[in-house]
């Protein structure tokens, strides 16, 4: 309907036009009004232009640095007509828009809110994956998939990453680790890491991929990086409360993670559930080493049992707290089996640490009764 009347309003603008060739012999006063009609129809016709693509429009007005609120209006306004469309004629427009490599800043920061989703994009084609991702997730999956063939810029791969990880039926557990270990791992990126690609150390968390450990324990150490220290820090940490018995192996045999970050990693031994057997051998294991120092003991003997948690909102991943019962039976559990590490003669080097530790768990117990 709209294609029709742009043709025929382009036939009527070309007769015009003629007329106004014909008329300009006779005389230059009589071309005024052919003129005006000329300029109305192509008033027009842009007008149907831009209310067929909803993005043009867009485009416009972010380069004359509207404020926050106006570019969160435009937006909004955008998400609505792109969900008003038909489904397949959206997912086009977006397809187009992105396969051009156009964009325009919004001057809006990243920013995440609950399920992964934006609340604050960066970019229009931020917006864009983000938005599609709601439209149709296997068509965002599959040009997220296109965007992580090539390097464009941390956020955008962010997202991607995530629209791969949620759109598709099947999780590729492989492809994700190696984007996501491709991402973090660009020097570019790297050197001034954007929010971005920051979040993005969550998709490992949500593929537990605990095989990354050598990797994070590379940015824990970088003394003179906080930004990209702590990143790896929560992402290992988040790692040892999903997989405890794949994690703590890996600390256990990091000896240089131990000696640049002693505490940290007492820390996270202190995360152990002593009602797992696997999980309990490897804190005897640990406590009992000939190479424990009296700073790595007092680290884990004070915050025993560790059940802090770092709550945000993430890409992918959800952060759960144990509830009040729970941790009731799990720190009652835990009381007995501290209390019989310390009747056991093999932990007399150790005994002061594990009374340290029955007078916290001790504490907690009887608060809770």
């Amino acid at each position: 309907m709209r294609s029709s009347k742009v043709a025929a309003l382009a036939l009527a603008l070309l007769a015009t036009g003629l007329c106004g060739v014909l008329l300009w012999k006779r005389g230059p006063r009589e071309v005024t009004a052919p003129a005006e009609a000329a300029s109305r129809e192509i008033a027009e016709i842009s007008e149907i232009a831009s209310a067929e693509d909803p993005i043009a429009p867009l485009l416009e007005s972010l380069g004359e640095e509207p404020s926050d609120e106006e570019v969160h209006r435009s937006l909004s306004e955008l998400r609505l007509a792109l969900s008003s469309m038909p489904e397949e004629e959206a997912i086009a427009r977006i397809r187009d828009f992105l396969d051009r490599g156009d964009d325009r800043k919004t001057g809006l920061a990243f920013e995440i809110a609950r399920g992964g989703k934006l609340s604050g994009w960066p970019s229009l084609r931020t917006f864009l994956l983000d938005t599609l991702l709601e439209i149709d997730p296997a068509a965002a999956a599959a040009v997220s998939r296109e965007i992580l063939s090539k390097p464009t810029n941390a956020d955008e791969w962010a997202l991607a990453l995530r629209n791969v990880a949620k759109g598709e039926e099947r999780e590729d557990r492989a492809f994700l680790l190696g984007k996501t270990q491709e991402l973090i791992g660009n020097p570019a990126w790297q050197q001034k890491p954007s929010i971005g690609y920051l979040n993005a150390f969550d998709v490992l968390v949500h593929i537990e991929a605990t095989e990354s450990t050598p990797l994070l324990s590379n940015f824990i150490q970088m003394k003179d990086r906080k930004d990209l220290a702590h990143a790896g820090f929560l992402t290992l940490d988040r790692l040892v409360q999903r997989q405890p018995g794949s994690e703590l192996p890996r600390l256990l045999a990091d000896r240089e993670l131990q000696r640049s970050r002693p505490e940290m990693v007492a820390q996270q031994f202190a995360r152990a559930d002593l009602r797992d057997p696997e999980q309990r051998k490897l804190v005897k294991d640990w406590l009992l080493d000939p190479a424990r120092t009296a700073t790595e003991l007092s680290a884990f003997a004070g915050v025993y049992p560790n059940n802090n948690r770092f709550v945000s909102n993430n890409l992918l991943t959800n952060e759960l707290a144990p509830s009040g019962p729970e941790l009731a039976v799990h720190d009652r559990d835990a009381l007995a089996v501290v209390s019989g590490w310390v009747a056991d003669p093999a932990f007399a080097p150790v005994k002061d640490h594990l009374q340290a530790m029955i007078l916290r768990l001790d504490e907690f117990v009887g608060g809770r009764k």
